[in-house]
């Protein structure tokens, strides 16, 4: 071999000795994403305008899906504090979703009128984990959870508000639905409490706000599908109301399931919780 072709070969086999180096280091593993629990994140100038998040670890902007839990109060009380033990059972049952607990602000007669400020704080809380997907790391999909007033705010958002589709499951547990049913319009104390609940200016002229701001008068072909738990001795949110939300599913073609626990409003056994944490399993792995 003559010194030209030696050479030739020489760099040859560096050249392809450094080019394999730069390909591994190419391909080195992207790191692995830490569980992160971020409390009291706010979205607004009240400082009831606040959730807490619980980001699970290896989470990634195409496959992570996120829960908001909505605690109920009858609108004027609660906390998310309340909700801890629901925060556990979601964990448990989805180890790979995001779940958020989240605060609104609580009415407080005509200073603070529940309706419209609480849809309008749901629709900060998902516009909030949208704007930050690529951070978070989640993929701005949804599923509703809500305790009583809660589960009434979840239903209502997602079938009259969520022009955007981005809640794909709804989880209603003994949600009021329907202000316009006997048992709530024959009780005068329940209609004073919703007229000083609801700012009626915010409602277009001609049309009822109790009927607005009723979940079972606004399912529509759009709405999501919803599961529903309710109590058979449950004296503040009547089995009717089911009735009601369940003829305007089927009406509107919305899949849906319910079931009806030997109980009053929530409280259950644990028999009774641990069913209803593997029926919600299995509906939000179905449809979110």
């Amino acid at each position: 071999m003559n010194l030209f072709n030696y050479i030739l070969v020489f760099l040859a086999l560096n050249l392809g000795s450094c080019s394999t180096t730069d390909e591994v280091t190419q391909e080195e593993p992207q790191q692995t994403l830490p569980e992160t629990i971020e409390r009291n994140v706010s979205y607004g100038e009240s400082n009831q305008q606040a959730y807490d998040m619980y980001l699970p670890s290896g989470r990634n902007d195409r496959d992570t899906k996120t829960i908001v839990i909505i605690h109920g109060g009858s609108w004027i009380s609660g906390d998310k504090a309340d909700l801890k033990g629901y925060v556990s059972l979601m964990q448990s049952a989805f180890p790979e979703h995001a779940i958020i607990n989240m605060n609104y602000r609580l009415a407080n007669g005509s200073f603070i009128p529940a309706f419209p400020n609480q849809i309008n704080d749901v629709d900060a809380v998902l516009q909030q984990l949208k704007d930050r997907k690529q951070e978070l790391q989640i993929n701005g999909e949804f599923a509703l959870m809500g305790l009583s007033a809660g589960a009434h705010l979840a239903t209502l958002y997602d079938y009259k508000y969520d022009d955007d589709d981005q809640v794909k499951a709804v989880v209603n547990i003994v949600g009021p639905v329907d202000f316009t049913d006997p048992f709530y319009t024959s009780n005068s104390g329940f209609q004073f409490l919703l007229s000083n609940l609801i700012d009626a200016s915010e409602f277009p002229a001609g049309i009822d706000p109790a009927v607005a701001v009723s979940p079972a008068l606004q399912v529509n072909e759009n709405s999501s599908p919803t599961i529903n738990f309710y109590g058979n001795r449950d004296t503040l949110v009547a089995l009717s109301q089911l009735t009601s939300l369940e003829n305007a599913l089927t009406e509107n073609n919305i899949p849906f399931e319910s079931t009806i626990y030997d109980g009053g409003h929530g409280n259950w056994s644990q028999e009774q919780y641990a069913d209803l944490q593997i029926k919600v399993k299995a509906f939000i792995e179905q449809y979110l």
